[in-house]
């Protein structure tokens, strides 16, 4: 099937409505009821994780994802919307279990392990967007692209109801601008999507967003459960707003969403 025939009405209408449902929800109940249970450990762990090693860990992956993907990844019908769906799930589904089993083994060892886990944990989200960009036909390298998944991970790590509207809708800017000649000129020369101050910007939220996450993981051996879970969740939000951005990308590239409404 060629990526250009028509997709089936059913399965976008389908995705239409997933795109609906996110943006009216916010993160995993456990992101949600972690940040609340760990707000007193919350800002002792968010000094393990400086934007430097933030951005360090994106960089790193950035350069290493391309050759890491998950086998089998590739192949389906870019066409058939189903098919990407289910193959951004297995990404999910791999995240989430890879970082679960190393929050698992680096939890026993109270903030050491924390301070361990916090890189391979930003990478692995890295990865996880990269994948499942892939998934939805989005395998570019570019200046563009990793803009663009700076900006994935921002909405992952957003939860209040008015800023995360403002991310969303950054996020869906950025993509009609990546979807003309016009935007990607603009993106080439170094617009805002790719400045120093929004790099810094996201990369504090997200080590803000982990430490919040992992403060009951400073506690010895209980920990090992509680990172185990704390970090599949972590990547269910990741894949989730993943999902969101490059299911976006792929409807707009096919002229498919709905005219905006009034006042919307």
């Amino acid at each position: 099937m060629s990526d250009l025939q028509k997709p089936d009405p059913k399965a976008v209408a389908k995705a239409l409505e997933e795109q609906r449902a996110y943006e009216k929800e916010r993160q995993t109940r456990f992101g949600k009821g972690a940040e609340k249970v760990t707000a007193p450990l919350g800002g002792l762990v968010s000094k393990l994780v400086p934007p430097e090693l933030v951005r360090a860990g994106l960089e790193a992956a950035d350069k290493l994802v391309g050759v890491t993907l998950p086998d089998g990844l590739i192949g389906h019908d870019l066409s058939d919307i189903a098919a990407c769906e289910a193959a951004a799930r297995r990404v999910q589904a791999w995240s989430a279990g890879t970082n679960a089993a190393s929050g698992g083994l680096t939890g026993w060892f109270g903030a050491a392990g924390v301070a361990a886990d916090i890189p391979a944990t930003i990478t692995l989200a890295a990865r996880n967007v990269r994948a499942t960009g892939a998934a939805y036909g989005f395998a570019e390298v570019s200046d563009e692209e990793r803009a663009y998944r700076l900006l994935i991970l921002e909405a992952a790590t957003t939860s209040a109801g008015e800023r995360r509207g403002e991310t969303l809708k950054g996020l869906g800017d950025m993509a009609e601008w990546m979807n003309t000649p016009e935007g990607r000129i603009v993106l080439d020369k170094g617009g805002e999507w790719v400045s120093e101050k929004v790099v810094e910007r996201i990369a504090r939220q997200l080590g803000v967003n982990l430490g919040s996450r992992k403060a009951g993981q400073v506690v010895p051996i209980v920990g090992g459960a509680v990172a185990a879970v704390v970090n599949a969740s972590f990547q269910t939000d990741v894949s989730r707003a993943a999902r969101y951005a490059y299911r976006l990308r792929w409807l707009m590239a096919r002229k498919l969403l709905p005219e905006p409404e009034e006042n919307s």
